[in-house]
């Protein structure tokens, strides 16, 4: 599914999602309608790749137009990302049809799905690129997905359903790519722009950020892009008397740079380095506490973050004749802190230990700083070589293939630490005696227990694709790929809160995924294209941590083994989909439609342990998810755009499993039953010097699960609208404009989790106003 662009108007609309896949009436309406995409200019493009008009991704690996792609498919420009203000993945969400985002408090915590793939457990059922690299990790137990910052992006592609032939491992629902602007030779260029906004009930955001061309030489360019910016916290901080002594600590301040050097080594040898760092720190979380004033925390221990992530890359561009070699080496190393507050489960629970009778040295030891201090450290490097054939309209022939090899090898090291500050001295002031002559452990430091893991993953693929013209409009493509994956986890924990755990243990796995993918391709016309597919995707397994020895009932009672629960293997998806993509009077009207029907088999979640208290990941039932998604853009004069888009998902769980508090029919936590985008796009040049624009979006997010518990304040998600407004006016190479973000000022508790036995809430930045100043030279 693609975008839509007239000329100087840039807003993605959502789709609307119709139930029903696979049924008599979305098989004849998808033959119906259609839409051909946002069109954008992209250097270096060949000729004869696309229809004009048509957006030119590389989402296939290869230069083509969206067209002739057939998966559905959204992409944001450079000009609609800053028109709409797509400053967070929040944004982001809102503007795509059939993506959802869950965030717990931080940038850096967030997670991403795609048509109702959600999980919080295991590795990520959504892949992130940065151009060809992947920053698809494996979920850390306080770590979210890794995440680029939005700045100088040639555009978004958001493909949705499984992509495992050509991405693989986590392309399990979808992925995101995010393609970066790229340096150009023979020319100096660049831009600058600073913005500042006020957020009701809160502070002051501001964000500078611009990028300069630079040649060197007839064969050289360099690009170097950067932002900076702070993000004003709305959340306020209460003493135990309920009195505000702390105001927005829940601030963010992020950096990031990214250098991309363009070499033309020699007519047929392109070399292209790059390298970005990007640095976030956010002073507490978001999450507010229900049972309080709204937007209002009384945490005894601050929760600052700080993530930090650098991407050196190398891609090689060889042409031999027609035929283009590729490579891409890439090392990925991300550091996310973190502390939480761990007040109520580490100090109470050493509190009850040491006084039973809950007297005043319960009172006294309850009310330490509970502290959990958790490093995630994560490195990766791949490499990825594909030898690929001239696309089929830019070679004149009947066929195109790519065969290619993927190498990977991660490392990722999580260490727990958790503390309760002061217990040492509480103790000896009490009682004149030490911890560990009360509870038969010592705190040194005041630390009561670690918990050490360093994951590995190494695994080499090798994939192929290719389509043939079957007859002169009907293209068939076929996919497969071949993975031999190998995993070992290491864990080391110690101290009271270990109790009952071996000191270490070494957990080793492999797995050999094998993904097919198989697609039909109907042109109709020049202006009207159908397609079918048919894919399957997978994530590789991983490792539990180490259980102690009095959770083997439990573990029992689920049906499971001691031996068993220490890995899981792959979960996999087949998806099912029809589509179509085409424009009416002369591209003034364009619609696009698809449904589809996605079959989830062994799902990776989370297994509570009931009776000892310790949750793991286990392979455990099954869902569906099967909707439809529509986009229509009208241009109803040369200035006036209207957008209406939207979406329907239904994912509900097909087969529960022992352990799992997920029943048959419930829904797939974290995936909105709706969204619908209603769009205004305005652009008028009144001379050569001067044109004004203006924007204006409604967004509405539907319905979802939180938790499959009835009982939980999480399991329902209420509905909410956002609106935004962006207007400008062009002078030259200035843009001068004014933007608020949720007009309305929507406060609706958007996510309600139960965080260590207390009722929290988060919800979307309350409105935002704000101007904006560009120059471009």
């Amino acid at each position: 599914m693609q975008a839509i662009k007239t000329p100087r108007v840039s807003h993605l609309a959502r789709r609307y999602r119709s139930a029903g896949m696979l049924s008599r009436s979305a098989l004849a309406f998808a033959s119906l309608v259609a839409l051909p995409g946002l069109a954008f200019a992209q250097a270096g493009v060949p000729e004869g790749t696309s229809e004009p008009g048509d957006i030119v991704v590389t989402a296939q690996k290869r230069v083509e137009g969206v067209r002739d792609i057939p998966l559905s498919i959204s992409v944001l420009d450079a000009e609609q990302l800053s028109r709409a203000h797509i400053t967070d993945y929040g944004d982001l969400a809102r503007n795509v049809a059939g993506l959802s985002f869950t965030n717990t408090g931080a940038s850096g915590l967030s997670r991403i799905a795609l048509r109702g793939v959600a999980s919080a457990s295991g590795a990520a059922t959504v892949g992130v690129y940065l151009d060809d690299v992947a920053l698809s990790f494996p979920n850390q137990s306080f770590t979210g997905t890794t995440l680029p910052r939005l700045f100088d992006l040639e555009r978004v592609e958001v493909l949705r359903g499984p992509q495992g032939t050509l991405y693989g491992d986590s392309s399990l629902g979808g992925t995101l790519r995010f393609i970066t602007s790229q340096p150009e030779l023979g020319q100096i260029s660049g831009y600058a722009n600073g913005q500042l906004a006020a957020v009701k009930g809160g502070g002051t955001d501001y964000e500078v950020s611009g990028a300069v061309n630079l040649p060197l030489g007839s064969r050289a360019a360099l690009r170097i892009a950067g932002v900076s910016g702070r993000q004003s916290g709305f959340i306020d901080h209460v003493d135990a008397t309920g009195a505000v002594d702390r105001q927005n600590v829940d601030a963010e301040r992020y950096h990031a740079v990214r250098a991309t050097l363009l070499v033309e080594a020699t007519d047929w040898l392109k070399l292209t380095p790059t390298l970005q760092w990007q640095y976030s720190k956010t002073d507490d979380s978001s999450v507010f506490n229900l049972s309080l004033p709204r937007f209002q925390r009384a945490n005894q221990v601050l929760e600052p973050s700080r993530d930090t992530l650098i991407v050196p890359s190398l891609t090689a561009e060889a042409s031999f004749g027609d035929y283009t070699l590729t490579s891409i080496t890439s090392y990925t190393k991300r550091k996310f802190d973190r502390r939480l507050d761990a007040t109520v489960f580490d100090s109470e629970y050493v509190a009850s230990a040491i006084d039973p009778d809950y007297g005043a040295p319960y009172d006294r030891i309850a009310a330490l700083p509970g502290v959990l201090a958790n490093v995630d450290r994560i490195t990766n490097w791949s490499e990825e070589l594909r030898l690929a054939s001239p696309g089929i309209k830019a070679g004149g022939r009947s066929y195109e293939w790519q065969i290619g090899a993927y190498l990977n090898s991660l490392k990722a090291q999580s260490l727990d630490d958790e503390y309760v500050y002061g217990l040492n001295d509480a103790v000896t002031g009490q009682f004149g005696t030490s911890v560990q002559s009360i509870i038969g452990y010592a705190a040194p430091d005041d630390l009561l227990g670690y918990f050490h893991s360093d994951r590995t993953l190494k695994q080499i693929a090798g994939f192929a694709q290719g389509s043939l013209m079957i007859v002169p409009k009907l293209k068939a493509t076929v996919g497969v790929r071949q993975v031999k994956a190998w995993t070992e986890s290491r864990m080391a924990q110690g101290g009271w809160l270990a109790d009952g755990t071996p000191a270490s243990e070494k957990v080793k796995s492999d797995e050999s995924p094998f993904t097919p993918k198989f697609a039909l391709d109907y042109a109709v016309s020049r202006e009207l294209s159908l397609y079918a597919s048919a894919t399957k995707g997978f994530r590789l397994g991983g490792q539990n941590n180490t259980l102690p020895s009095f959770c083997g009932r439990a573990i029992t009672s689920i049906g499971l083994t001691a031996v068993g629960v220490k890995s899981y293997g792959s979960d996999t998806i087949w998806a099912y989909e029809v589509g179509g993509k085409a424009g009416f009077f002369g591209n003034r009207l364009r619609v696009n439609a698809s449904a589809y029907r996605i079959d989830w088999s062994n799902i990776q979640q989370q297994l509570r342990l009931a009776s000892c208290g310790y949750v793991i990941t286990a392979n455990a039932g099954d869902a569906r998810s099967q909707g439809g998604e529509l986009e229509i853009a009208a241009r109803v004069t040369d200035a006036l755009t209207l957008n209406v888009t939207g979406g329907v998902t239904d994912a509900h769980i097909t087969e529960e499993a022992a352990g799992s508090t997920a029943k048959v029919g419930q829904k797939v936590l974290g995936v909105p039953n709706k969204t619908l985008m209603l769009g205004v796009d305005y652009d008028r040049r009144l001379s050569e010097r001067l044109a004004l624009h203006a924007t204006m979006n409604w967004n509405y997010t539907g319905e979802s699960r939180g938790s499959f518990t009835v009982t939980d304040s999480d399991y329902v998600r209420e509905d909410y609208w956002v609106g935004d407004l962006d207007a400008g006016v062009d002078i030259d190479n200035l843009t001068l404009g004014v933007f608020v973000k949720n007009i309305a000022d929507d406060q609706t508790v958007i996510q309600k989790p139960s965080i260590l036995f207390i009722r929290q809430g988060l919800t979307v930045r309350p409105r935002t106003i704000g101007a904006s100043l560009r120059v471009r030279y």
